[in-house]
């Protein structure tokens, strides 16, 4: 059977995810990455609206907790990324629904202790900076960026460091969104 490029033809009552393009996927998973952040983002907002900013935080914070534990080992084990180093964490940002799939991202293995990922474009900046909403860009760069992100790495392996290097707000959208570092602490 040929591979569908999309599902614009004749509806199939047999079809499968395999029935699709390696090209029509990435587009599938790309959408729903999206679709990931942006739920987050309508639901957050509702809290708001409804509980105040203080608890709509607390509350997107426990779910950001068991949404990230539950990414980490569902990715790890969809794509076989095993291991308690530097490499099997950089993987998973390549590949992850809220890093890699969702985000354009640069890697880097600086060498087996050191790594480096910068997002070169990320929607939650971009929406931060669009409504000029300075207060929830920094609740959410630094109250859930950094801890979950480091979270992630102690699902890997507790001496593994997830530290900013550069976080926004930024002068130019010229510049990366964010810059991170991993490292291994001996």
């Amino acid at each position: 059977m040929t591979e569908l490029k999309d599902y614009s033809g004749s509806f199939k009552p047999d079809l499968k995810l395999e029935d699709f393009s390696k090209e029509s996927l990435i587009k599938l998973y790309k959408a729903a990455c999206k679709d990931y952040l942006g739920i987050d983002g309508i639901w957050l907002g509702l809290i708001r609206q409804k509980l105040g900013e203080k608890t709509a935080f607390e509350y997107d914070v426990e779910v950001w907790e068991g949404g990230t534990k539950g990414e980490v080992r569902r990715t790890r084990e969809a794509l076989n990324i095993w291991g308690d180093d530097v490499e099997a964490v950089m993987k998973y940002i390549q590949t992850s629904a809220s890093l890699g799939g969702l985000f354009d991202i640069d890697t880097e293995l600086i060498d087996k202790t050191h790594g480096r990922y910068t997002i070169t474009y990320c929607h939650a900046l971009e929406y931060f900076e669009k409504h000029g909403d300075n207060k929830l860009l920094t609740q959410a760069c630094e109250g859930l960026c950094i801890p979950y992100n480091q979270r992630s790495a102690d699902w890997f392996n507790p001496k593994i460091k997830w530290v900013p290097v550069k976080l926004p707000p930024r002068k130019s959208k010229d510049e990366p969104a964010c810059v991170w570092d991993i490292y291994l602490e001996e």
